[in-house]
């Protein structure tokens, strides 16, 4: 039988060696040689991320977790994970687990002999493919070979065995179709085909690889080089139509649609110009731009269809196919009249002309681009911003280009209809131009009719432009008068334009909420003294605050006030309110403090603000507080919060400023002003939020200036208030604390007996809460109440002795021998008289109680209080015998009677002597138990008298001799 220690041992070698195995596991294989043509012709060119570079799939080992980050040392040696497994395999008789480690084995090699050429170019690659051979021989039907066919073929790979390595990978995709390696298999499989010059063979493989990636929603990147190297097999045949296809696909995937080309990484872009490259080789092979027009068509529409037509008109400007490449821009306007690259097109159309000699036509070619993209046109009413922008560039000069051409034609015209013609279109661009250029020096007068204009248009951007033009671009005297009301035209302007500006981007709207502030002031700054100025300067600043620009605000508002001619009174008003939260925002409290205050000056009696503007006015004095106090200056925090109170008395942060105040009074041990500000915010707030929390601060302060018994009577509130029974039974604990440090005997008494009653858990506690009330009830000569709580001791002892720890049995001992001795006290007190009959009956009912009571001491275990016991009950018995010889005789007896009942007396005494003598000698037995204490040595001596013959010896000790004689 297996020795169960060992395969303990051998079971966590493996949990090493399996976590270490799959660590080293975790490097990727090489990636699959670059394509070449043997004969020259186009290839794809294999670059990281494309193509067969795609990394390999991870093996995961069976039984092991696939997630990174295990902690392991990725230096652990693989020799040492290897020989903890051959030594482990001969351990395990498990055939399956015979396979798992024989299989980690041929992985680990596999990963050794990888590592060892990597690191050194030397091939020990044998014992790895022989390993996985042998599994593969023994066990050819076993689920997870698909695994070792995909290590096997790693492994030929690293051989440059190109024939097996297709072999293995074949046998997976035809066996495995499930497997997890499949699609990768089957695409390195494919590119094998491939570069073998087996295209037919390699498109289909390719094919499934896109169905499958697709099916099972596999790696994005199998799908792209699929359908790539699927459209390359297609183009090597010869199917140039169905190559284009395959390019469009991934074009698809690498270019989705609302990608901006800027976004797509650096290994795409090197993809997608290998594409565009073998696109354009396609189209020479086919008819060109009719060909590349038909395959927007079937497909439809792509986000970089233009970028497609611009990379072939490159390609044929190149070749100097100038006709060809006319065609290829004519073809994409054709069916992208609206598209931003059309006037681009348009124009590529006529610099193509000239650089081919054309010249005959180019006129017509510009008048062309005029009436399709000039402001008549409905290209330009939709226009972007940025095309606009190059459809003006090019209408700066074509406009003027094409008026003075037809002003010369008119000027050489044969008749004048003709004549007329060519002024009308010389008119015609002339207005297109002023229209197009209303900046222009030859338009400033008709610039503010052309504003009002837009604005019956609503075209508010076109107006907004002109009015500005008219007042700030031109010379005062160029249009005197008209400035500044072309300057507030425009503020007007722009407030109309805003109401359209809720359905524009959330960018867009921020930049032309940003061009209005800038009108804004822009008319303030130029036209200081236009009664206006000041009103559209307060929306400026308005704007600002609203933007949370504060330190703007802050600058703004203080150039409003001090604006000559001065603001109105109300403008005024709003400025300092705006500052003041500025200043507040920016935590410069002191400045918006005095702001609110030039606030209330400036304010109306009846303004309806007056009271939320006094309470920011608090606010501010109540933040400068708090800021000191974050700043260690505690006087001046302390000074600040209950300034609070004095600036605004009807504010509502007045109590959390008190209350602050006396927080930091606490911090600061300042318990004497401390005590003040809380009593009076108690008495002041009685409702308020923090006012359950005052109690506490006001009986700490008290405890620390000696006040016990205020402090006692603070605990009594936090106990009404405590949330939980806790809480509540620890304050009622600490109240009976200081009405007992107080030396109030009757609150101590009382707070001690609602603790004691309300709590009897913890046991610890309350006896302790228990003899604090004997003793209490013991100053006060209370005796029953006192002994009561006595046995309230003994009780909680007795009831659960096992719980008890040595201070409760030490307590209830105690309370034991205090009422122990209260009987003795009673049992001493009864003197034998005649009838002896009688008080015999009342001695010896007296000593059973107080025997009992102190047998019950005893039984506490306590040696302290054991002795005394003991003692206590040897001299109760001996004391017995004493009294009885004591007795009163009764009288009228002879000499022989009296001899007689002195004889009787002796009998009933004797029994009581020895009972004494037993337990003193038990008593004093104790000292050989270490236990010497006072009741110890009385017993001791009481033995001396009772049996002076064995305890009263006198000692005899022998001198030492020093010298000899």
């Amino acid at each position: 039988m297996t020795n169960p220690g060992r395969l303990r041992t051998a079971g966590a070698l493996i949990r090493g060696a399996v976590m270490t195995a799959a660590l080293l596991l975790l490097s990727g294989c090489q990636a699959l040689p670059s394509l070449m043509s043997p004969g020259g012709e186009p290839m794809p060119r294999v670059r990281q991320g494309t193509l067969a570079a795609i990394p390999p799939m991870q093996p995961r080992l069976q039984g092991e977790s696939a997630e990174p980050g295990t902690g392991l040392n990725r230096d652990i040696s693989l020799e040492s994970v290897m020989e903890s497994y051959k030594a482990l395999l001969p351990l395990i008789d498990d055939p399956q687990k015979q396979v798992i480690i024989r299989h980690r084995l041929a992985d680990l090699e596999f990963q050794r002999a990888e590592r060892k050429m990597a690191d050194t170019a030397e091939d020990e690659l044998a014992g790895a493919i022989e390993a996985y051979q042998r599994l593969l021989a023994e066990y050819p039907d076993r689920e997870s070979n698909d695994q070792i066919y995909y290590q096997l073929a790693r492994a030929w790979e690293l051989k440059g065995a190109t024939s097996q390595q297709l072999d293995a990978l074949s046998t997976l995709v035809r066996r495995y179709p499930e497997s997890a390696y499949w699609i990768e298999a089957q695409f390195r499989r494919a590119d094998l085909l491939f570069i073998d010059g087996r295209y037919p063979e390699a498109e289909a493989a390719f094919d499934q690889v896109t169905l499958a990636s697709q099916a099972r929603n596999a790696d994005a990147s199998f799908l792209v080089n699929a359908h790539y190297m699927k459209g390359w097999s297609q183009f090597k045949q010869g199917d140039y139509p169905q190559a284009l296809f395959s390019f469009v696909e991934v074009l698809d995937l690498v270019m989705p649609e609302g990608q901006p080309v800027d976004d797509i990484d650096q290994r795409n872009r090197t993809l997608i110009e290998d594409l565009f490259r073998v696109v354009g080789l396609s189209l020479s092979y086919l008819d060109g731009a009719e060909t590349l027009q038909a395959l927007f068509r079937q497909t439809g529409g792509r986000p970089y269809e233009i970028l497609v037509y611009d990379r072939y008109a490159e390609l044929l400007l190149e070749r100097e196919q100038y006709t060809d490449a006319i065609e290829v821009f004519e073809a994409f306007i054709e069916d992208h009249l609206h598209s931003p690259w059309a006037p681009h097109y348009h124009l590529r159309i006529i610099t193509t002309l000239e650089l081919a000699g054309f010249i005959q036509t180019i006129p017509r070619r510009k008048a062309g681009f005029v009436e399709h993209y000039g402001i008549y046109s409905d290209y330009w009413q939709a226009a972007s911003p940025d095309s606009m922008a190059f459809i003006e560039q090019q209408l700066e000069q074509l406009l003027p280009e094409l008026a003075d051409r037809h002003y010369l034609l008119a000027g050489n015209a044969a008749d004048q209809p003709q004549a007329d013609a060519h002024y009308r279109q010389a008119a015609s661009y002339y207005a297109e131009f002023a229209a197009t250029f209303p900046e222009h020096p030859r338009t400033p007068e008709r610039l503010f009719l052309l504003g009002e204009t837009y604005l019956a248009l609503e075209d508010w951007p076109a107006a907004i432009g002109a009015f500005e033009r008219v007042a700030y671009d031109y010379p005062g005297d160029t249009v005197p008068g008209r400035a500044a009301e072309a300057g507030y035209a425009s503020v007007l302007a722009f407030r109309d334009y805003a109401r359209t500006w809720p359905e524009e981007p959330l960018s867009e709207l921020q930049a032309y909420r940003e061009q209005q502030q800038l009108n804004r002031l822009r008319f303030a700054n130029a036209f200081p003294d236009d009664p206006r100025a000041t009103r559209v300067y307060y929306i400026a600043l308005h704007r600002e605050f609203q933007q949370r620009n504060w330190e703007s605000a802050v600058a703004m508002a203080a150039r409003l006030v001090a604006w000559q001619p001065a603001p109105p009174r109300d403008l005024m008003t709003e400025t300092l309110l705006l500052s003041g939260h500025s200043l507040s925002e920016l935590k410069r409290y002191a400045e918006a403090e005095q702001a609110y205050r030039d606030a209330l000056v400036a304010m109306t009696d009846d303004d309806e603000r007056r009271g939320n503007v006094r309470e920011n006015l608090a606010a501010s004095v109540y933040r400068q507080a708090e800021q000191l106090a974050e700043a260690g200056q505690v006087e001046a925090a302390i000074s600040e919060y209950l300034r609070v109170g004095t600036a605004v008395p009807e504010s509502t942060l007045r109590a959390n400023a008190e209350y602050d105040a006396a927080s930091l009074l606490i911090t600061a041990n300042l318990w004497a002003r401390a005590i003040d500000v809380l009593t009076r915010f108690r008495g002041a707030f009685p409702d308020h939020k923090l006012i359950d929390t005052v109690p506490a601060k006001l009986a700490l302060a008290y405890r620390e200036t000696e006040q016990w018994e205020r402090a006692g009577d603070e605990l009594q509130r936090m106990v009404a208030l405590a949330s939980t029974p806790e809480e509540r039974r620890e304050n009622l604990l600490i109240a009976a604390e200081l009405y007992d440090q107080a030396g109030n005997r009757r609150k101590a008494i009382e707070t001690w007996r609602a603790y004691a009653t309300r709590y009897p858990e913890p046991p610890a506690v309350y006896m302790e809460a228990a003899n604090r009330l004997a003793e209490l009830y013991q100053a006060e000569g209370e005796p029953e109440q006192r002994d009561d709580w006595l046995r309230q001791q003994m009780q909680t002892v007795d009831r659960q002795p096992d719980a008890a720890d040595d201070r409760m049995r030490y307590l209830a001992a105690s309370a034991s021998a205090r009422l122990a001795r209260d009987a003795l006290a009673r049992y001493d007190s009864i003197r034998l008289t005649l009838p002896l009959n009688q008080s015999m009956t009342a001695k010896t009912d007296a000593l059973e109680k107080a025997v009992t009571a102190y047998q019950k001491t005893a039984n506490y275990g306590l040696s302290s209080f054991a002795t005394e016991a003991g003692y206590q009950i040897a001299h109760i018995y001996g004391r017995l015998g004493a009294d009885l010889m004591d007795s009163e005789r009764p009288p009228g007896l002879s000499e022989l009677e009296l001899a007689q009942y002195e004889l009787l007396l002796e009998e009933q005494a004797y029994p009581f002597e020895d009972n004494a003598i037993d337990i003193h000698e038990q008593n004093i037995r104790r000292a050989r138990e270490g236990i010497f204490d006072d009741w110890v040595q009385r017993s001791y001596e009481a033995l001396k008298q009772l049996l002076p013959g064995r305890y009263n010896k006198e000692e005899v000790t022998a001198e030492v001799v020093n010298e000899l004689d």
